[in-house]
């Protein structure tokens, strides 16, 4: 049963790994990297790949070029300062978007010496300026979390009036919860419903993914993720968390999330960042089980303890793993696909050795020493 808050129309989202992603640090993708990941973004259903910054120099420009010959199904768009000569390396690159992002809160503002009249003589000619060489601008609301309403609407009708079509609502340092975005997309969309809203989430307090989903529902039309929710400090809402979520608790098929996991696995191997086991989606343990009541509940139905099934993502369906909770019947099971009979006293030997090796070890147990444990038992 699909949640009933769906909105009518499919998020498009935007995917920044080659520009936000990479600025984590430590995080460099060679250019072969970024034309893999582009391509496998484009294999995934993105609607749009924001493929760096061209102002960072002429390698950049020429990465991002490369990807555009590439020719991909979605768009593919530039981040940009709000600045001329930037917006004229961007028109270098061929990408047919550009996004030029503008601080709003005091604090940011102040960081670069500038402020909010800074802001109203300088967007309108930039935005223009942009359209000279874009056929789609998009501008952003930088650290809106921390910029007051009044500046925010104010803000909304200067880029309206400039003729920009869709506003990022950048929680820049990740403190919006999904109840106060709610309420304001809520409010933007009500007072200038032709404005299309984008918002790009960070993950400092751990609600990026919620708040993506969260701002989808209150009526964005865009969402901006990265692969692993890998970027600055804590990372963004996560593509493959948003998409997941989008498949199996809103019934969108647009997507292709049966490809996602060989896209996480290569983005965690190029960036440096190995995906935690736990880690929703990707990580190794997410679709295993090792007590007793959940493993003998995925023997009758993988999704009895998992909310789906794990090939939805291109993994396995669910796993069995053996250790200090295992119960009889997962055991049992393991020894009869292997065509090894136990009667019910050996059985209780070998479950209560499995436990008791798996708190010495402390950790999961391998397929050959549970055999040994068997063998061991058997052979008394």
């Amino acid at each position: 049963m699909f949640d009933s808050h769906s909105p009518a129309f499919a998020p498009r989202l935007i995917d920044s790994t080659l520009r936000d992603g990479e600025q984590a640090p430590g995080v460099a993708f060679s250019r072969a990297e970024k034309l893999k990941v582009a391509r496998l973004l484009d294999a995934v259903g993105v609607d749009e790949i924001e493929a760096g910054t061209p102002a960072m120099g002429e390698e950049e420009v020429d990465t991002i070029r490369a990807i555009v010959r590439t020719k991909p199904k979605c768009r593919i768009s530039v981040w940009s300062r709000a600045l001329r000569q930037d917006i004229e390396m961007a028109a270098r690159t061929g990408a047919e978007g550009i996004h030029m992002a503008f601080p709003l809160s005091d604090i940011q503002l102040k960081v670069i010496g500038k402020d909010w009249v800074w802001i109203c003589d300088a967007l309108p000619a930039l935005v223009e300026h942009a359209h000279r060489y874009f056929p789609y601008v998009s501008v952003g609301a930088q650290d809106a979390s921390r910029t007051d309403r009044t500046r925010l609407f104010s803000y909304f009708e200067l880029i309206q009036n400039a003729g920009v079509g869709r506003v990022r609502i950048a929680d820049t340092v990740g403190l919006f919860t999904p109840l106060s975005l709610y309420s304001l997309v809520r409010d933007i969309k009500t007072a200038f419903p032709l404005l299309e809203v984008d918002f790009h989430g960070h993950n400092d307090l751990g609600m990026a993914a919620a708040n993506a989903i969260t701002a989808w529902q209150a009526g964005a039309e865009h969402l901006s993720v990265t692969v692993n929710g890998l970027g600055e400090r804590a990372g963004n809402s996560p593509l493959e968390e948003v998409m997941t979520s989008l498949a199996t608790v809103f019934g969108q098929t647009k997507f292709h999330p049966e490809k996602l996991s060989d896209l996480c696995r290569f983005v965690a191997e190029c960036s440096g960042r190995p995906i935690p086991a736990g880690k929703a989606i990707t990580g190794s343990m997410v679709f295993a089980h090792e007590s007793g009541i959940h493993a003998q509940g995925t023997l009758h139905d993988v999704r009895a303890f998992q909310p789906f099934d794990g090939k939805l993502v291109g993994r396995e369906s669910a796993h069995n793993v053996f250790g200090k909770h295992s119960g009889k019947t997962a055991v049992l099971h393991f020894f009869s696909q292997r065509n090894l009979s136990l009667d019910n006293a050996d059985l209780d030997c070998v479950v209560r050795k499995i436990h008791q090796l798996s708190i010495h070890l402390k950790r999961n147990l391998s397929v050959n020493e549970i055999l040994s444990v068997y063998h061991q038992i058997r052979c008394k």
